[in-house]
């Protein structure tokens, strides 16, 4: 009898005696793939056998997804495995089989992202892949590059150490906090476009305040304006939102595979569209490079890769599909609502983080009282072993929490009794 087809008590009862018997990654993923037609945003036994698939610490309420994931049971395994076979057999022959593997990763990835496999890269990590773009476009001195305020360093500095060196324009936007409406977000761009603007360089969700920013509307935006470039960092969107590449039409997109995705440390991608590969030059040469390359092979000739690593991503794929990115998606945004909807409710507190799906991810930034955000962040560690990140000061200054489908609706509400506490 499925999962679904049975009530609710004897389904609880289901779950805790199939996941007592699952001691393995397998038995655990089959367990996984009967049970995911019960994969409904608010269904907490569902969710409680997706966490039992972490190595997470007893007693530690993790909400810093947006920094780091725990990687999955069937990363780690898999990591583990490929590593002690490269390392007892580190042969040419031996090692022959990883090209066929990151060939079979790319198509899993591209599927994923709805796109090509020859439009993914297999880099090191988000700011690798934003660098690549960075320093792989060509400019002339007076050429103008939009950006805002809260991109990550690796989508800003990265602009303004190359800009300075060859004379060309970066424009910073402030970011509202929260954001009004996509319009005016999309408005704000189109004022600050001229006919000097080359590349437009956003985050598709920003890591400080959690503003998801319309990407499809500011790619159409872009190519309606003499086809200018649209980059997307997706650092805080691969893995936790369903995305469609194709759909949104930006010309470039980046991200990690350790944050969202929970996926293993070091690996990253980077989408190209196929119609734009060749504006863009490879930054790093080595052997294997050659003129005839195409495709993402042009900008993967890094020297020698950690293959384990990368063989170990395929399974943090798997597991995103196994449940679904929809359902990722819908228990992510379960999350974070009730998360925000909880701590505007606290007196004495701010949310800096939109309710609105369109205009938010899987980030909450949470103003508590007046006290330093630092000193609170201290706190909640050491009374409470909460883990979450905190900004000092700005626009963005406050508390981070960033949930993803291993927590619980009981760790929700630990949170937010926690930051009642550190108000008193």
């Amino acid at each position: 009898m499925p999962f679904s087809a049975v009530g609710s008590s004897s389904r609880r009862s289901l779950f805790r005696n199939a996941v007592r018997a699952a001691s393995t990654w397998t038995a655990m993923s089959a367990l996984l793939k009967a049970a995911s037609a019960s994969a409904t945003p608010n269904n907490e036994d569902f969710w409680r056998l997706v966490k039992k698939q972490f190595p997470l610490e007893d007693g530690l309420l993790y909400f810093n997804a947006a920094n780091i994931c725990p990687a999955s049971r069937g990363v780690l395994d898999k990591h583990a495995e490929y590593l002690r076979d490269f390392e007892a057999n580190p042969s040419f022959q031996n090692r022959a089989k990883y090209t066929a593997l990151r060939t079979r990763l790319r198509g899993k990835l591209a599927d994923l992202l709805h796109a090509k496999p020859s439009e993914i890269t297999l880099t090191r990590n988000t700011s690798e892949s934003n660098n690549l773009i960075v320093h792989g476009l060509d400019f002339q001195p007076g050429d103008e590059v939009l950006i805002t305020a809260h991109n990550h360093p690796s989508n800003e500095s990265s602009w303004k150490v190359r800009a300075s060196r060859e004379k060309f324009v970066v424009k910073t936007l402030p970011v509202p906090v929260p954001g009004a409406s996509k319009d005016a977000i999309v408005e704000q761009f189109k004022k600050a476009i001229t006919p000097r603007t080359r590349v437009i360089s956003v985050s598709h969700v920003t890591n400080t305040a959690g503003l998801q920013f319309p990407a499809k509307e500011l790619a159409a935006l872009a190519h309606s304006n003499g086809n200018i470039w649209f980059h997307l960092d997706g650092a805080q969107s691969f893995g936790a939102l369903r995305v469609d590449l194709a759909g949104i039409g930006c010309d470039s997109y980046s991200s990690s595979t350790h944050k969202w995705a929970m996926g293993p440390l070091e690996a990253g991608i980077l989408y190209i569209r196929s119609e734009r590969q060749a504006q863009v030059w490879p930054s790093v040469v080595s052997a294997g490079w050659s003129d005839s390359l195409t495709g993402a092979d042009r900008l993967e000739v890094f020297g020698q890769r950690d293959d384990p690593r990368l063989v170990a991503l395929e399974p943090a794929v798997d597991f995103l599909n196994l449940i679904g990115m929809d359902q990722v998606e819908a228990r992510l945004r379960y999350l974070t609502k009730s998360l925000n909807e909880k701590m505007r409710a606290l007196p004495g507190v701010t949310v800096r983080t939109n309710l609105e799906s369109e205009l938010s991810g899987g980030v909450v930034k949470v103003v508590a009282g007046n006290g330093s955000p630092g000193a609170q962040n201290k706190r909640l560690w050491d009374s409470k072993r909460i883990a979450i990140a905190a900004t000092e000061s700005g626009d963005a200054s406050g508390l981070r929490f960033s949930p993803h489908i291993y927590n619980t609706m009981d760790e929700i509400d630990e949170a937010v009794r926690a930051v009642k506490s550190v108000l008193a």
